[in-house]
């Protein structure tokens, strides 16, 4: 915690030490995770080198997950069922609010996000009061990604540059708006999240950070052609439907 605060504080001014402490107290990482246990607990470590609380969403693995989550000091929360990738964050976000957290940090369990981009992200909160901030790194995605994504963004008129990124900070009140009714019936957390933050006036904004390559598996939609389909003809759906209307003012 003690390096994070003193990146932070760098970067704006003593004045901001108080907000920085009273962020990384409020915050709740949470790692969804579905048989990762050969990288859920460096994860795990990394994060809570920069004093935030854990909790792990234990999406029914079969494997060793939920033994290295918690040996690496996490909270486990295990599923009855399994969810997905999405459900389990909408799990944690119901946990960090239940919890009293002020803020969410969602994190892959894979390795592919890196714990170093968490001051970058929980500082953009200094500068100004987001309610969603996403760490963005279009350039690792494919150029098959990159072609879904143009066309998702003409038809939405979307203008995020990540579309999938789940590294993302949520404050309350975009937690408890991903946890409304019309949010569960999401598969992902890409274009119908972004579109619903968008209709409801959330104030986004993304951090450019690095990503590393997946220390084991693959992309849970884009590893079969049938599962790509299913992808495209869903998200054009949502992209195109009453998501995109314009944006209620707060």
């Amino acid at each position: 915690m003690v390096l994070l605060l003193l990146f932070i504080v760098q970067k704006h001014s003593d004045d901001k030490l108080e907000i920085a402490k009273h962020i990384i107290n409020n915050s709740l990482a949470i790692i969804p995770a579905y048989n990762e246990e050969d990288s859920v607990g460096k994860v795990v470590q990394g994060v809570r080198s920069y004093g935030l609380d854990v909790a792990v969403v234990n999406d029914q693995s079969a494997d060793l997950t939920e033994a290295e989550a918690k040996s690496a000091g996490a909270v486990v929360l295990n599923l009855p069922v399994r969810l997905g990738a999405w459900g389990a964050i909408q799990t944690g976000l119901r946990y960090a609010i239940r919890r009293g957290y002020k803020y969410a940090l969602t994190i892959d369990a894979d390795g592919q996000h890196l714990p170093q981009s968490i001051p970058y992200l929980l500082a953009e909160n200094i500068i100004d009061d987001y309610d969603v901030i996403i760490g963005s790194c279009p350039e690792r995605v494919s150029r098959l990604r990159k072609i879904a994504w143009t066309w998702f963004r003409n038809i939405s008129r979307a203008e995020f540059d990540d579309l999938t990124s789940g590294l993302r900070v949520y404050n309350r009140w975009s937690m408890r708006l991903m946890l409304d009714k019309r949010a569960y019936l999401f598969d992902y957390q890409d274009m119908g999240a972004l579109l619903m933050m968008k209709k409801h006036g959330l104030k986004i904004t993304e951090v450019p950070v690095e990503m590393s390559v997946r220390l084991k598996g693959h992309s849970r939609v884009f590893n079969n052609w049938l599962k790509v389909c299913k992808y495209m003809l869903v998200t054009s759906s949502l992209s195109a439907s009453k998501f995109r209307q314009k944006c209620r003012k707060r």
